[in-house]
């Protein structure tokens, strides 16, 4: 386990680093290793050019890449900056750690596949975005399967938190000063809670820990999102109740009802057996992880 001392994660405000800086506070499994944060005043994936430079300089012996262009809407008018970020950056940090053979982690997402299938998605299925955030992610994904690097790519999806902006804090913020709302109820997914997340990030980076790198069969792609299956509506209706808001009703609406510049996977359930298989990790039921979002801010 002493091969690996010191963790790059890029990213310092997004939900996932801010519960991966938390995970990694004093567990034990993990003694040893150095969790070394960068954000964009320290590594800018806008500048491409600078990335190698700045990663030789850290020395990291293990990256943590959740950062991305995440505006999927904005994405349409913004299409060189998600490119940039999402695929030439995420290249030239694959292009490092296969140079280096340094193990890489990188998050990707649902909007890769055109969210038409009627059963969770497999990591073998075809890869037909919708928009420019989903295709700047999938080049990005596979940038990293052509460098050679070795490395883990996983996608998640519907990710939430008490932490920065995201559909489970827009509920919250709507429910204070409406008695009710109107919510897309014909868009399937697994809510995926970012506290979820950083806990079985963990666990993957205490196996790699352990085994000191990437072996060649476990680099690839994998799905990483909670269990079970609900639609934006009656997941709207579970955040209420976990957190005992009784005065609010929510209106189920048609996708149609409610357009947005860029098309939203209609189906957006991973299939997470590849990596249950592979690592022995999973994620939970969506409704187990959303009762611990709701318990973080009542034992705050």
């Amino acid at each position: 386990m002493s091969t690996i001392k010191k963790v790059l994660l890029i990213g310092q405000n997004g939900q996932v680093t801010t519960y991966l800086q938390s995970a990694f506070k004093g567990d034990e499994t993990l003694k040893g290793l150095e969790l070394y944060v960068a954000g964009r005043d320290v590594l800018d994936l806008a500048d491409v050019a600078g990335i190698e430079t700045v990663l030789e300089d850290i020395s990291a012996d293990m990256i943590i890449n959740p950062a991305a262009y995440t505006a999927v809407d904005l994405a349409e008018q913004e299409a060189d900056a998600a490119f940039t970020i999402n695929r030439d950056a995420v290249a030239a940090i694959a292009a490092y750690c296969a140079k280096t053979n340094t193990p890489l982690i990188h998050f990707s997402t649902d909007y890769v596949f055109a969210g038409d299938a009627n059963e969770a998605y497999l990591e073998s299925d075809e890869t037909i975005p919708n928009g420019i955030y989903g295709q700047s992610k999938l080049e990005g994904e596979n940038a990293i399967l052509a460098s050679g690097a070795p490395a883990i790519i996983l996608r998640t999806a519907w990710v939430y938190s008490n932490h920065g902006k995201n559909f489970y804090k827009t509920m919250l913020s709507l429910a204070a000063s409406r008695d009710q709302l109107s919510v897309v109820g014909d868009q399937v997914g697994a809510p995926t809670y970012a506290g979820s997340i950083a806990d079985a990030t963990k666990q993957l980076v205490a196996l790699i820990f352990e085994q000191g790198s990437i072996s060649a069969g476990q680099s690839g792609v994998y799905h990483f999102s909670c269990q079970g299956q609900t639609s934006w509506a009656e997941f709207a209706k579970a955040i209420f109740v976990e957190n005992e808001i009784t005065d609010i009703k929510v209106n189920s609406i048609r996708t149609e009802e409610y357009p947005t510049p860029a098309k939203r996977p209609a189906f957006s359930v991973l299939n997470g057996e590849k990596l249950k298989q592979t690592f022995d990790i999973s994620l939970p039921h969506w409704g187990t992880a959303l009762a611990h979002c709701a318990a973080e801010i009542k034992v705050r």
